[in-house]
């Protein structure tokens, strides 16, 4: 998966026709080159002209109907690029026993009853930092990845230091995320090396932490968190669910937490301080709370996702948008992308695409995946990325400083803005 800019460039706009004079080989530097820029321009020609194209080292799939089936097909259209940056975690397993039992076991610790404790939490450590800095903050440096990072922290009970846990989860979605065959990186083995070294790490931390956690709870100290309620399930050794699963699953929910919120916050905040048509319309939900107000980040980030694509490999030979003029043949082991930021501004499904609508219903949103591989964590994101950009508009007279600076990386870096200092 590939960052974005929210604001992508206007310049260097796409233009299918001069893709398609390219051979199907060479295409694909291009493509990616306009889905970094310019994403909504060129989807918007691939759903008109070619909803699936070829271009050689992926095919690219633009209509939402054809997304959505891809995506319900997971022993079609398979998670296999994963196996190599994730072992044995359930994320890169399709439809088996352990993905099937993992889920299980995490979904019966991470319960709903907590979500108000969780958006609690995002909102207090976010006024503690919007009021420490008096009227001008880096987002990215301060806010968006701190409120994650406390949350894996406090609330998944993964209690390591600050700058361990930031680097381990970036060096991981460095490499599971960004750098696939297709990403065709210089550095491509530098950044495998890093995300192994974080998970060696890791592993360590976890053989400190989880014998002192079994200890506090037999001693009955141990707090509420995610890592003690999966302890003290004492699942027998014949459910497969030994530490070793203990240990990639939450380690996974920190993977999975840091770098994806703090994009979708400074994503959504950049988007909706760039329309002033819509700000004032946002603070006043803001302020009347979160039921009113979430639709508008949801929305936010409809235009300014935080990737564009999902991608998938074809595990057989099929056929793609059979029966249509664009039926394509599809080879087993082709690596297929369903262009979700293009479903969600499908005109077949998504009625006025263009009209930023804060009231849509949820399933126009494709921001958690769909299917057998939806977020695991998605309940819990649904309350911490909302509330923090919140929080920040109930400051008064916010403003964008400079926009999103990735400095060079997947993800956002640097986000400046300003505010009144006082509430």
């Amino acid at each position: 998966m590939n960052a974005m800019s929210p604001n992508p460039p206007a310049a260097g706009a796409p233009c299918l026709d001069t893709l398609e004079a390219l051979p199907p080989a060479q295409r694909w530097p291009l493509a990616r080159d306009w889905i970094a820029r310019a994403p909504r321009p060129f989807f918007a020609q691939l759903r008109r002209r070619r909803p699936v194209l070829d271009c050689g080292a992926v095919i690219l799939v633009a209509e939402r109907g054809e997304i959505e089936q891809i995506l319900s097909l997971p022993r079609l259209f398979t998670v296999g690029l994963y196996g190599p940056k994730m072992g044995e975690f359930m994320l890169a397993m399709d439809e088996t026993e352990v993905n099937y039992r993992d889920k299980a076991v995490m979904r019966s610790v991470l319960t709903w009853r907590d979500l108000p404790v969780v958006r609690a939490m995002a909102g207090a450590t976010a006024d503690e930092v919007l009021d420490a800095a008096g009227g001008a903050v880096d987002v990215v440096a301060a806010l968006s990845r701190l409120v994650p990072l406390r949350v894996v922290q406090r609330h998944f009970g993964f209690d390591a230091p600050d700058a361990d846990l930031l680097r381990w989860s970036f060096a991981n979605q460095c490499d599971q995320f960004n750098n696939l065959p297709f990403d065709e990186r210089p550095d491509a083995d530098a950044v495998h090396a890093a995300a192994e070294q974080a998970r060696v790490e890791m592993r360590a931390a976890f053989a400190r932490l989880i014998p002192a956690r079994l200890q506090a709870i037999a001693a009955g100290t141990a707090a509420d968190d995610t890592l003690t309620r999966v302890l003290r399930l004492h699942l027998p050794e014949a459910a497969g669910f030994g530490m070793d699963r203990v240990v990639i699953n939450v380690g996974g929910l920190l993977i999975g937490a840091i770098e994806t919120t703090s994009e979708a916050i400074a994503n959504a905040l950049c988007e909706l301080l760039g329309r002033p048509d819509i700000l004032p319309a946002a603070c006043e939900a803001a302020r009347a709370g979160p039921a009113a107000f979430d639709g508008y980040v949801w929305e936010a980030l409809r235009f300014a996702p935080i990737v564009a694509f999902m991608f998938r490999q074809a595990s057989a030979d099929t056929i793609l948008g059979r029966g249509t003029p664009h039926e394509m043949p599809v080879a087993k082991g082709r690596v297929v992308l369903p262009l979700s930021l293009s479903a969600m501004f499908d005109e077949t499904r998504v009625p006025d695409p263009e009209r930023f609508d804060p009231a849509r219903p949820a399933h126009t949103y494709l921001h958690f995946g769909q299917g057998h591989h939806e977020c695991l964590g998605r309940y819990v994101a649904g309350e911490m990325i909302p509330e923090v950009v919140r929080r920040v508009l109930l400051r008064a007279d916010v403003c964008a400083a400079g926009p999103i600076d990735d400095g060079g990386t997947p993800f956002p870096a640097s986000f400046p803005i300003t505010y009144r200092p006082c509430r």
